[in-house]
This record gives C-alpha cells, sequence and structure tokens, in this order.
C-alpha cells in the first residue's frame, strides 16, 4: 500500500495527483496522451499506466530547467503527430514565453550494448537492445498503432523570473484528434547561481583539436564535413559552448598545446615563440557563452604508437620543428634532457600567457590518463615536479583520472604533488578511508566513470535506469566532493551515431552531431546529468542554512555507492522537497528517536550486512564474521547531537578476539561503513577508541569494564568537539575536536562481534541540556555524584550516577548549578528530577529556589520563583515559563532540604536538569485510536521532527481504521511532564498529495493524566490545506498539561471511498 488509498476509483486517484486547481484536461477523440517524469527511462512500448497522471506539474528554482516526458498512443495508427506549446502564465499577468519552453521528441535506438550487473528492464514487447535517448526534431510524423512516442517538454526559468505558479497548456495535434495537456510550473524564491559561479566542477571530455589527435579531433571534421579551425569549425565550437553553458559543463576541456600548433614558431637557434591567438580565441568562445568556470588540459604523457597493454612507460608530447620552422606534435621520452628542457619552457610561457589573461587560477593540468604501475607514477612525479616549478598556490591545480591506486604511502610524492582526487566509483568505494582521508586534509574530491564501473554502481549507460545518471552528483555530495569526471561526451568514432550509443553502450558519448546544423542533440542522458547538477547546487544551498535536512534528503534516496533507489519518480520528488526546503522560514529539522525495542521490528533502520533482528527487548547481531557492520537510521541525519545506548558484545570472532568492538557511528555519509563519520566503540578487552577515516583520533582504557556485560556509552557531538563517556563515568573518557565531519547518519556498529544494542537515544538539542557543561558554587564529585551526572542522561539516582549534589551546607546559604546549553536558543520548560533512592527519595530539593536564564552568563532572568517547596519524592518537577532565548540555565537556592529522613546535613542535589524550548511534542511518544504502520506511516513519525512526507522513510501518522464510513479517530502526544501549551502546530502531508486526509472538524484537548480531558479549540469547516506550513491553533494558556490529543469529531475528509486521518507532524508550543 503506498498511498493508502488503494479502495479507491481510479478516476478519482488521478484527480488528487494534480493541482486542485488545474484546469480540467480536454475530452477528445484524440489518442491517450499521459505524463511521466524525466527521471525514468519512456519506450516507444510503455503502455499507460492505469494511474498515470495526464496534467505536468513541474516544481523548479529560477536559473532552471525542469521537464516532463509527454506519452503518447492510440490502439489506432495516427499522422502528423507533434507537440505544441505556448507560454505560461503566473502572478501578475508575468509568463515564462514561449522562448523558454523546448518540446522534443524522444528518439529510440537499437544495437545498444547491455551493461551488465544492474540494467533496466524493459517494458513487455520490447526488441532487445532498444533504448530511448537522443532528443531529436519536434516535427509531425507518423506513428504506427500500439505504439507509445514520448515528447520531452522542458522548461527554462530564468534567474529573475517572478516567484509563483505559471500556468497553460500543451496540444498534442494527431489525425485522431488534438489534445489538450494542462501544465503547471510551480517557480520557487530560490536562484540557481550560473554555470560559471557553480560550486560544482563538471568535467566532460569533448572533441576539438589536439587530446588524441585522432578519434577525438578527426570526429569534428568527420561528422560535420568541416576542416579544423575553419568558419563552419568555429560554429560547431560555438555551439558546443553553448550547450555546455545550457548544461553546467564548467570546465572546459581545451588542449593547450594543440591549440598552440596553428601560431607557433621556432627560430633556426630552436627559441619557441608561441602563437596563443587559436587558444585565446577558443578558450574567448567558452567564455562569451558563460559556460567557462575551469580550463583543463588533456594529459600530455601519452602511451606509445601500438601499446595495447597500457603498461609500458609513457612519452611526452612534445611541439618539435617540422622543418619548416613551424611546429608539429611529437612523442619524445620521458626525463630526458630534451624533455625536461622543452617543459620548463612550454610551463613557463603557458604560466605568463595565462597570467596576463587572468586565468592561472582556472586552469587544472593533468599529467597521464589512469596510471596503472610505479614506472607510470615516476614518469607523473617527474612531470608535476616541474610544473610546480611554475605553478604555485591557487594557479597550482592538477586532475588525475585513476582506476588504480594512486596514492598511498608508496606513492607519498605524488600524493603531495596533485591537488585532487578523481578515483574511479568502485576504487573510491575500495578505498573510502583513505580517499575521505585525502579530502579532509585538504585534496578536492571527485568522482570518475568510464566503462567502469559496472554492476550495481551509478554510470551513464544507455541500458541503465536513467536516474543512475542524474543521482551521480548527489552521491558526489553525500561524500563531501566537488567534481566529476566523464571522458566520451563527444566520442564519435562511428558514422551513424543514431543506433547504439557507441561501442560500449553510451560510454562514448551522451550527445550525437546534428549535422545540418552543426549543433548537437542533446539526449535523455545529458538532461538528467543537467538535473542531476542542478540538484547538487540546491544541496549545498540549502546546507548552508539546513545542513540536517539537505543530508537527510540525500539520506532518503542513496544509501551508499550501490545501494539507492532506481526509482527517477522518487528523485524528482526530493528535488521539491529541497525547493521547499530553501523556501520555507521552518527551521532546520532535527531527528529525535528513542527506542529500548520493546516490540516490533527494525523499520526504522537500514543494513546491508549482518543478522539484525529485535529480539528478546534488544536489536541484536548475530554475526561475528565481518568487522564493518553496520544499521543505520534510515533517511535521518544528525549534526549537534547525543547518542547514548547500552552495548553488548555477545561474542568474538578467533580473529581479533577481544580487540573486536561494539559502538555507534554518528555524522556518517554512507549509512553502511564505518569509514565515513565518527565511529565511537569499545573493545572487549576494555578500550574504547574514536576512529575517523583510517585513523584512531583518541583511546583510552575503561575503568571497571566487564567483558561481554553491558555497556553503557554516550556520544555527545557539538560542533567540532566529539566527547565520549562509559559506563557511568563522570568525565568523558575522550575529548577530540575535529573539523572533517559536521552532519550525517547514526548507526550501530559491530565489528566481528555478535552483540546487541538497547535503550538507543538520540536527543538532536531537543533536552538542550543533555550532555552538556556544568558548573556549580559548590560541588562533590564522589559516590556517584558529580556536576556531570546533571546532565548525563540518567533521570534515576544509583549508586553510580546519583547526579548533582553540594558538600554539606548551612540550610540558608545561597548556592547554585548553571548548565551552559553551547549556544543561544528558546527555552520554556526546565525540569528537574529529585533523586529518587528509596527513602532518600526528594530529599536534597531546596525549599526555596529560582529558576534563571541568561544569554550570556552576565545577565539574568528570574523564570521562577518557588518558596516552601514541599518534597517532591522522585516524581520529576517540571517548570514552564514563557519561552526565553538563552545560552545557560541556573537553579539558585537559598533554603536547602535535608539529605535524607531524620538527617541534620543540608544539601541541594537533583539526578538529572532538562532544557526543552520550541517544540514540546518532538521526539515524545505518541498512540492513536489506530494506525498503520508501514511504508513511512507511524505513531511515532508523527513527532519525529520531519514534516517531510518521504515515502518510506517518514510520512507521519495515519489512522487505519477504514471502514468506508464518517467515523472518529484520535492521536495523543505524551509530552513527558506537565507543563504550559497555548498552541499546536499541524502539518499536513506535503508529498504530491498535499493536505490528503486532514480532517475538516475536530477538536483539541490536553489532560493532566491522560484520564481528565479539556476541550481547549474546536475547529469546524477547515478547508484541504493546499501549503506545506504548518496551521497553527492557538488557545488560551493551558496549564498542567501533559498530554495534548487531536481528535476528529465527526470531520474525517474522504478521499474517494476511505475516511482516515493524516498528519506529517503535530507540534505543540507554550507561550
Amino acid at each position: 500500500m503506498k498511498r493508502l488509498m488503494t479502495s479507491m476509483p481510479l478516476i478519482l486517484l488521478l484527480g488528487l495527483l494534480v493541482p486542485l486547481s488545474a484546469p480540467t484536461v480536454a475530452v477528445a477523440a484524440g489518442p491517450a496522451v499521459w505524463i511521466q517524469n524525466a527521471a525514468d527511462r519512456a519506450y516507444y512500448t510503455s503502455p499507460q499506466p492505469q494511474d498515470a497522471a495526464t496534467a505536468v506539474s513541474l516544481h523548479s528554482a529560477r536559473n532552471e530547467h525542469e521537464a516532463a516526458q509527454v506519452l503518447v498512443r492510440s490502439a489506432s495508427a495516427q499522422s502528423a503527430v507533434s507537440l505544441q506549446a505556448g507560454p505560461l502564465t503566473g502572478p501578475g499577468g508575468a509568463q515564462l514565453l514561449a522562448s523558454q519552453i523546448t518540446v522534443t521528441r524522444v528518439e529510440q535506438h537499437s544495437g545498444v550494448r547491455v551493461i551488465g550487473g544492474d540494467s533496466e528492464t524493459l517494458p513487455a514487447g520490447s526488441p532487445p537492445g532498444v533504448y530511448t535517448d537522443a532528443l531529436i526534431e519536434n516535427s509531425p510524423i507518423d506513428i504506427p498503432a500500439h505504439q507509445t512516442r514520448p515528447y520531452w517538454y522542458s522548461v527554462h526559468v530564468p534567474a529573475d523570473q517572478p516567484v509563483g505558479v505559471y500556468r497553460g497548456q500543451v496540444t498534442v495535434k494527431s489525425s485522431l484528434g488534438d489534445v489538450s495537456v494542462p501544465v503547471a510550473v510551480t517557480v520557487y524564491d530560490v536562484t540557481i547561481p550560473p554555470t560559471n559561479r557553480s560550486s560544482f566542477k563538471m568535467n566532460n571530455w569533448f572533441g576539438s583539436a589536439g587530446w588524441d589527435y585522432t578519434g577525438t579531433e578527426d570526429s569534428i571534421t568527420y561528422q560535420y564535413g568541416v576542416q579544423k579551425f575553419d568558419p563552419n569549425w568555429w560554429k560547431v565550437m560555438e555551439n558546443f559552448a553553448k550547450n555546455h553553458a545550457k548544461h553546467r559543463n564548467n570546465v572546459i576541456y581545451a588542449d593547450f598545446q594543440a591549440l598552440l600548433i596553428a601560431n607557433t614558431t621556432i627560430a633556426a637557434d630552436g627559441t619557441y615563440n608561441f602563437g596563443w591567438q587559436t587558444f585565446d580565441r577558443f578558450v574567448q568562445l567558452f567564455i562569451d557563452q558563460g559556460a567557462l568556470q575551469y580550463i583543463s588540459t588533456p594529459h600530455l604523457l601519452e602511451p606509445p604508437p601500438g601499446d595495447n597493454t597500457v603498461q609500458l612507460p609513457k612519452l611526452l608530447e612534445m611541439l618539435k620543428n617540422d622543418g619548416t620552422g613551424k611546429v608539429r606534435r611529437e612523442l619524445v621520452p620521458v626525463n630526458t634532457a630534451e624533455s625536461t628542457a622543452y617543459l620548463h619552457t612550454v610551463f613557463a610561457a603557458l604560466k605568463a600567457h595565462l597570467d596576463q589573461k587572468g586565468w592561472s587560477d582556472r586552469f587544472y593540468m593533468a599529467a597521464l590518463d589512469e596510471p596503472v604501475n610505479t614506472p607510470q607514477l615516476t614518469q607523473a612525479n617527474w612531470f608535476f615536479n616541474i610544473y610546480k616549478q611554475h605553478f604555485s598556490g591557487s594557479s597550482y591545480k592538477t586532475v588525475e583520472a585513476h582506476n588504480h591506486a594512486l596514492f598511498g604511502s608508496e606513492h607519498s610524492e605524488l600524493e603531495g604533488l596533485t591537488t585532487s582526487a578523481t578515483p574511479e566509483t568502485g576504487l573510491y568505494d575500495f578505498s573510502t578511508a583513505q580517499y575521505q582521508d585525502l579530502r579532509i586534509r585538504g585534496k578536492e574530491l571527485w568522482l570518475y566513470t568510464a566503462i567502469v564501473p559496472q554492476d550495481r554502481y551509478m554510470n551513464r549507460f544507455m541500458s541503465y535506469h536513467l536516474d543512475k545518471t542524474r543521482l551521480l552528483p548527489w552521491l558526489i555530495w553525500k561524500i563531501g566532493g566537488v567534481g566529476y569526471l566523464h571522458w566520451g561526451w563527444s566520442y564519435w568514432e562511428r558514422s551513424q551515431t543514431m543506433d547504439g550509443g557507441g561501442s560500449n553502450g553510451g560510454d562514448h558519448w551522451i550527445v550525437r552531431p546534428n549535422k545540418p546544423a552543426l549543433d548537437v542533440y542533446d539526449s535523455i542522458r545529458s538532461e538528467a546529468q543537467r538535473d542531476g547538477l542542478e540538484d547538487y547546487e540546491l544541496l549545498n544551498l540549502l546546507k548552508a542554512s539546513k545542513p540536517v535536512a539537505a543530508a537527510a534528503i540525500a539520506n532518503s534516496l542513496i544509501t551508499n555507492t550501490t545501494e539507492y533507489t532506481r526509482s527517477g519518480a522518487d528523485v524528482v520528488d526530493r528535488h521539491r522537497q529541497l525547493l521547499q526546503q530553501l523556501s520555507t522560514q521552518r527551521p532546520d529539522l532535527r531527528f529525535p528517536y528513542a527506542d529500548s525495542f520493546g516490540a516490533g521490528g527494525d523499520q526504522s533502520w537500514v543494513h546491508t550486512v549482518g543478522n539484525w533482528s529485535v529480539s528478546n527487548g534488544s536489536y541484536v547481531q548475530t554475526d561475528a564474521t565481518n568487522w564493518n557492520t553496520v544499521s543505520a537510521l534510515k533517511g535521518r541525519a544528525y549534526g549537534d547531537v547525543v547518542m547514548t545506548f547500552d552495548a553488548k558484545i555477545d561474542a568474538v570472532n578467533s580473529g581479533g578476539g577481544n580487540t573486536n568492538w561494539i559502538g555507534a557511528v554518528v555524522r556518517g555519509m554512507n549509512a553502511t561503513d564505518v569509514d565515513t563519520g565518527y565511529l565511537v566503540a569499545v573493545r572487549n578487552n576494555g578500550t574504547v577508541f574514536l576512529y575517523r577515516s583510517g585513523k584512531e583520533l583518541a583511546s583510552a582504557a575503561v575503568p571497571g569494564y566487564v567483558p561481554n556485560a553491558v555497556t553503557r556509552m554516550k556520544i555527545v557531538a557539538q560542533g567540532n568537539r566529539i566527547k565520549v563517556y562509559v559506563k557511568d563515568h563522570p568525565a568523558p573518557l575522550l575529548d577530540v575536536t575535529d573539523t572533517a565531519f559536521r552532519t550525517g547518519h547514526a548507526a550501530l556498529v559491530t565489528g566481528s562481534v555478535a552483540g546487541r544494542f538497547d535503550n538507543v537515544v538520540l536527543n538532536p538539542e531537543v533536552n538542550r541540556a543533555d550532555g552538556k557543561v556544568v558548573t556549580a558554587t559548590n560541588s562533590i564529585t564522589d559516590w556517584g555524584w558529580s556536576p556531570y551526572g546533571l546532565t548525563d542522561g540518567r533521570n534515576g539516582t544509583t549508586a553510580a550516577s546519583g547526579g548533582f549534589s553540594t558538600e554539606a551546607l548551612p540550610q540558608a546559604s545561597k548556592q547554585s548549578v548553571t548548565v551552559d546549553l553551547g549556544a543561544p536558543g528558546p527555552v520554556s520548560r526546565v525540569d528537574l528530577w529529585p533523586r529518587d533512592d528509596g527513602a532518600n527519595a526528594g530529599y536534597g530539593f531546596p525549599e526555596d529556589f529560582t529558576i534563571q536564564t541568561s544569554p550570556d552568563n552576565s545577565t539574568w532572568t528570574t523564570q521562577v520563583t518557588r518558596t516552601g517547596f514541599a518534597n517532591p519524592g522522585g516524581a520529576v518537577q517540571s517548570f514552564a515559563f514563557p519561552s526565553a532565548t538563552a545560552r545557560y540555565v541556573r537553579v539558585e537556592a537559598t533554603k536547602h532540604r535535608v539529605e535524607g529522613p531524620g538527617g541534620n546535613t543540608y544539601r541541594m542535589q537533583f539526578a538529572e536538569l532538562q532544557a526543552y524550548g520550541g517544540n514540546l511534542a518532538a521526539g515524545r511518544p505518541a498512540t492513536a485510536t489506530s494506525s498503520y504502520e508501514g511504508d513511512g506511516w507511524s505513531e511515532r513519525n508523527v513527532t519525529d521532527g520531519s514534516w517531510m512526507s518521504i515515502l518510506q522513510h517518514s510520512m507521519g501518522w495515519s489512522s487505519n481504521t477504514d471502514t468506508g464510513i464518517q467515523h472518529d479517530e484520535a492521536v495523543t502526544v505524551d509530552l513527558g511532564a506537565r507543563t504550559t501549551v497555548n498552541k499546536v502546530a499541524l502539518t499536513p502531508r506535503t508529498d504530491d498529495l498535499l493536505g490528503a486526509f486532514f480532517p475538516s472538524s475536530f477538536v483539541i484537548e490536553t489532560s493532566p493524566d491522560g484520564a481528565a480531558w479539556t476541550v481547549r479549540r474546536t475547529v469546524t469547516g477547515q478547508a484541504r490545506p493546499d501549503s506545506i506550513e504548518p496551521i497553527p491553533y492557538t488557545f488560551g494558556v493551558a496549564d498542567d498539561v501533559r498530554y495534548v490529543r487531536v481528535r476528529s469529531a465527526g470531520g474525517l475528509r474522504p478521499e474517494g471511498s476511505e475516511f482516515r486521518m493524516q498528519f506529517a507532524e503535530l507540534e505543540v508550543s507554550g507561550p
């Protein structure tokens, strides 16, 4: 069940998929027409789905391209089929002009090499090796009966386009009758930077002059019938430049040596007179079209002629006298007096010219392609050592694509001579720790694909799912990368480029020559690649203000390099969510989580290795054979977070024995490894350690560790500081400052052990005092009492962790204890937990005291005053007050209570202090009259901190009593303690069924005990929400509230024949 309305008649379901105000689809005796997203491939054999959309609905930033596919099919043959697009009209009469809209037809190709491993399954009736790819002219065509033709409807939104919804239509013209398709484009108040100011570096190698001087250079003359550097050749290059600007290919592949040949001479004495006219014209062409941000020159070390082994030493490309004073390219031995002198000469001239043009900081140098052995790496060292004598600082940039080990101890010299790491994705996957360490130490991290990787890795082969091409920039963003290199933008080695995709199934090219126009035909892959590059820019924009939301959205699509969605519809949906997050003023997401694994399964977790299950009140992993056995919280992310859990090693692998370990990862990039983020674990020999990307940052012995016993662990990640507490020790055993990872997933991990976890709690600043620094005018550190005990997350008093206590005091002395919350933020409730150890319960709790807040530890405001406060016993005492912005919370007592019954010693004692503000329902348990538990719906997800509706991850809560008639449902949140509230905010589901099942009539009720309820607000006639923003419902200030309930009052809103109540998020706050 995907949408929780499976019994709905199909015609009603179709209506829910389009905006409510969209024009009605014209009814005509024409062909069947339906809409498919632009991230899934459509075929000539694609049947019309039963639930197909019939209107185009696009969501776009400014300076972005967005597209959908319009599919046309009929049981009868049809002729003169084409699409006709008109302008779209928006707010205040603003328009998206017809010139911003393009319609092309998606062409199919036969003879495509199918790359094995994870190719897309063709629709029934498809011939083998036939895939769609090229985008060609929208000229009238004939369509045979029972065949489909996809059309690509694309809209470019200018950077200055007014925000709003633009509506119009596109008309399918056919001999069977015309069909009008409604179009709606929502333009958000978000602007993507232009191509030449991108945060991503896209290097698609293309043919022009030089490179290999055969296939790449000759392909232009061969395909277009032009001669190098004649007017039509330059016209082809101009159109290449326009296409690069349009598709965000901002690293221009320019062979500076090849472009020197036409204008360079050598004097009789051997002096080079380098002529830069052709090089300058070429570079300026791409600058003028807005494409060029960086220049990348081809590698200058080439294999000797006839080397089919790729193992032989390379030769240097050198410009030598052709006998007439002009120059030609020759290959000469490396590291000779001649070749060394030449490199000094040409690099000095290149640097001087780039400086003159202001291009030095844009230039990337390459030595050799895919080095495979030590002799070749030694040649690269020679090359870069010379280059570095002429280029330095910001002008020294290198890019080396490689599919064999390029770095490491045996290649340390080359590591120091390169500024980027550009591994093939599979190589990165195999050596994640190494490449992350290189990134952390300052190298740019790029990924590279060619004919490899294959299998389950992302690549842009024609037989692969189309979304793999789009997701590559997402993956690069997730791993902290900044660039992507592919060698085959236009390696047109065959005359007929409309058949197949080159000899390697799409590896050789992503565009095709449009010969009459001296231009190129785009492809659905080139469009998908651009969409991914635009997504990358949106992710970076969102990361700047909401890093957790950006990471969570990416995590919901990609688990690791081989585990990710194959659904383009999912990717399009997350693109919309990026825009929604960027355009709303709501704060960053927080994902509080708590699980004692008392019942149910592990549907909130994702894992690919190990045997994970919920059993006997624990989360159990029984496979001791792997050291990298990870289960991560699915589709969530964390920045500053306190993670607490109990861990127990049940059995160790004989390999490693008691040095094997159990623990957790915070801020990870890939949800199934320990080489990104911070791994905190305890070995069965009692050593706790902190590991990051191949390096152990810290370790310590755990006092009193008992092998195979339950060990409580706590990780406090705040800013650049990671603190680790183990068992009940009041001070952190590890305290490390590190800047490598700021946001990412949270996971439980075993390393060659079988083990179990329990009482897992992730607190992303919900209880703002958790794990924070405590200072006091007076305190003891003994018998389980310590300042840290006040915020250690334990609400009870035990011999090992009592909480906070002062020394013995006069009854009337003034004493205070202060918690530094780390940063200013809202505080509206402080919970004080008394000691609860038997007969001593409630003793030590002060009689006269105030609770104060401060933004700076200097100016204090009294929020709560109590005198003659009775012994509270062991129950938590909650103190609510109007929300204040505070970094510090202080409890100041002026009259103390004896520390035990019959005692005469006075102390101030608390088991725990907690501070809350903002949404008091965040992370709190919810119960409901009924609940659908699946596909991302759950009682717990209505307070999970995410208002984004993401199928299979977090949709929120949905009732599950589908009687087909009107009835009542309710959802209740336990705030954890009695407090003061005056507002409930309800967020509707925010996916493509925005606002569905939001009740039309309901009541908001509160209760101190879950038994006696008071109606605080009655809502009638609530319209179906048409916005992602939360709907606030305020009421008079209600004190002494622990439970908040939203109950339908005969107001379930039906969708078709179903009656349900759904909320993406329920929030509660006070005055």
